[in-house]
This record gives C-alpha cells, structure tokens and sequence, in this order.
C-alpha cells in the first residue's frame, strides 16, 4: 500500500538545502577572518595552515563514521549533532584569547559531524542515480550561497571586533539548530534499484579515481584558504572586510554555477566531461592570480570567477559519479569517504601552501596549486575508457 507523502516530507529537500544554507553561513562568517585574527594572536602563516588544516583533519578521521552512522541511525539525528557542535564551537572561537584556544574552536566544529555529507546522502536517498551528481550541484549551491552570505556578515561585522561575528555565527547555527529539531524528518531512502548494482560491479575498481579528482581539486583550492587573505593584505592592501567581500564574490559565482549550470552541462558533457572543464578552469583562475590579480580591477574579479566556476564544476560532478557507483545502502558510508577525501586536501593544503609561502612567497604557491588542478585534469581524461563503460 502506497501512502501519499505528508508536506514535510514532501519539502524534506528543500529543508536540507535550508539547513545546508544556515550551516555555512555561519562557517563563511568566521574562515575569511581566522588568518587575520591568528595573525593577531601572534601565528606565522605556517602556523595559520595548521589552524586551517585541523577543521579538515579531524574531518578526515571522523566522516566516514559519521556516514556510517547515519547509515545506521539515520541522517536527521547526525545533521543535528553536528549543527549543535558548529554553535558551539563559535561560541569557544568568541571567547578566544589564544591561537590554542582557536585550535580548540576550529576541532570541535570539524569533529562534530559530517553536515555536508550526510546531507548529499540524505539527498541521494531520494534522487534517481542519474540526476545525482545534480542532487550534489543544489548542496554546492546551497554551499555556494552560504559563502556569499556568510562572508558579507562576516564583513560588515568584522568592524566590531572579531568576537561579533562570532557570535553572530553562533546564534544563526542555534537557530537553524532548534528550526531543524522542529521541523526535518528523517529521510525515506529508495529502494535498490538494478542500475545501481550493475553500476556498481563493473565499476568498484575506479571508484579511487574520482576520488583521486575530488581529492587534487580541493588541494588545489585550498590555496585560497590561507595564501589568498595574507597575499590580498599584504600586495593589495585589502582589510578583513575585504577579504570576506572576495570570498563573498566567489561564493556567488560558485552558486550561480552549481544552481543554474551544472546540472545543464552533466546532461550535456556527463559527469567527466563537466569535471574536465571544471578542473581547467580552476588551473587558469590559480595560475592568472599572480599576474592579473596584483593589478586589481575588472580582470582580478575575472581571475576570481575562474575559480568559483571551476571549483564549482569539478567536485559536484565526481561527487555525483562517486554517489551513482555506490549502492543505495551505502550512501553516507561512501560519501563520508568522499568527504573525509576531500579533508585530507584541506589538510594537507593549507600547512603546505602555508609553508610554500612562507619559503618562496605567494605567487609560488598559487602556480604549484595551479598544478596541482592540471593534475587533477589528467586525471579525469583518464576516467574514459577505463572500467567506465560508456559513461561519457
């Protein structure tokens, strides 16, 4: 018997997109702002990778737990705990009088749930595998979205001292928190379907290279975490406010591309042809930085959209293959892979990016991260062909 779909269950997407939204705001407020006020607190831009970096480390051990566990227990209780670690942790960020205490606050909101990733499978849960890797372009979207919000709080705030959008992040992840408690459902997950298991027989050996993509682009990218604010001080003279205004820009131009592009171009490319474009796109952007980008001007806002285009591009199309060469029961498991892939970039990134700059200077470190994304280009023009079938 077939039962009709009650109304929250019916906008169960939206909700997740919504609280996806929220969550980064809050996120996007405090990242453009931890390298000034570690510096503040007396770090080196070494040290600044590794504040940067711990998010993503104890991401990379925990995640694919996360994903396992909600697996077993279901999304709606692990999207939960991890809202409530994030509002906590912005509180610990507030109080901080010591790049100790920093470490503290950027540990627990990393370590207290994998937000993104439970929330790409609870989308998957509901989405037919060939419009996945769409499913994962809304979550980036909604990411997209939050680094345009968050950055422009972050900004305008940022004029009352770094406490205030602490704490502004603290209470906007509260309420988003007690909004979800109330109104979020648990997800219903889709049968086994047989394309997903065909899927998945003749491809479980090239699972590692999508992987591989994901894991090459954000270490590219990561450049942008910690490079990008110091070199935006110290060759354009740009403030705190500034800086969040840039990545506020780039967050704009992500969504743009992930809501109103991306699915277009999978339908059009498939997933690896989107993820080449993606991956090119993000070489130029890293390579252009140093030379357009000291000028300032329209051609740096160029250089900027480069990015947020190419980024935007090549993690949700692998993500969306990864997710259709997985099984529908192991959705978080696999996705917690990915996203625990992707945080071994953020670590590994931002300390050596950190310490590039730090040796030979900011122009060096964005040309290596440029290479790093023509890596990950060569890596997806070997998808074809290769254990794949006819995907495109």
């Amino acid at each position: 018997m077939t039962h009709a779909p009650t109304p929250q269950r019916t906008l169960a997407g939206p909700i997740v997109l919504a609280t996806v939204f929220i969550d980064i705001v809050g996120f996007g407020i405090i990242l453009p702002l931890l390298p000034g006020e570690a510096t503040r607190l007396g770090a080196s831009p070494a040290m600044v990778g590794v504040l940067v970096a711990s998010y993503s480390a104890i991401q990379f051990l925990l995640a694919p737990l996360w994903g396992r566990w909600s697996d077993t227990i279901g999304r709606r209780p692990v999207l939960l705990i991890g809202l409530a670690g994030s509002a906590v942790s912005y509180v610990v960020f507030a109080l901080a009088g010591s790049w100790w205490v920093l470490l503290i606050s950027r540990l627990l909101d990393g370590g207290s749930g994998g937000t993104i990733s439970v929330a790409q499978a609870y989308l998957a849960d509901q989405t037919a595998p060939s419009e996945r890797a769409r499913s994962m372009g809304k979550i980036g979207a909604a990411v997209g979205a939050g680094f345009i919000v968050g950055p422009l709080i972050g900004g305008l705030s940022a004029g009352g001292g770094t406490a205030l959008p602490a704490w502004i992040a603290a209470a906007i992840t509260g309420v988003n928190l007690l909004v979800a408690m109330m109104i979020l459902p648990e997800s219903t997950r889709r049968p086994p379907m047989v394309e997903d298991a065909t899927l998945l027989e003749s491809s479980r050996l090239s699972l590692p290279i999508p992987l591989l993509v994901l894991f090459l682009t954000t270490l590219a990218f990561s450049v942008m975490y910690v490079v990008f604010p110091l070199w935006g001080a110290t060759v354009l003279g740009a403030d705190r406010s500034a800086v969040s205004y840039w990545f506020a820009f780039i967050g704009l131009v992500t969504a743009i591309t992930q809501g109103g592009v991306l699915g277009r171009l999978v339908r059009r490319w498939g997933e690896t042809g989107t993820a080449r474009t993606g991956a090119a796109l993000l070489a130029t952007g890293l390579a252009l930085i140093p030379i357009v980008g000291q000028h300032g001007g329209a051609g740096f806002y160029l250089v900027l959209a480069l990015l947020g285009s190419g980024y935007g591009l090549a993690g949700p199309s692998m993500l969306g293959l990864i997710s259709r060469l997985t099984g529908a029961t192991g959705q978080g498991r696999i996705l917690g892979v990915a996203q625990s892939t992707a945080s071994l970039a953020r670590i590994i990134g931002p300390v050596l990016a950190g310490v590039v700059m730090t040796a030979v200077g900011a122009p060096v470190a964005f040309v290596a991260s440029a290479l790093m994304a023509v890596v990950a280009l060569g890596a997806v023009l070997t998808i074809r062909g290769r254990h794949f079938g006819t995907l495109p």
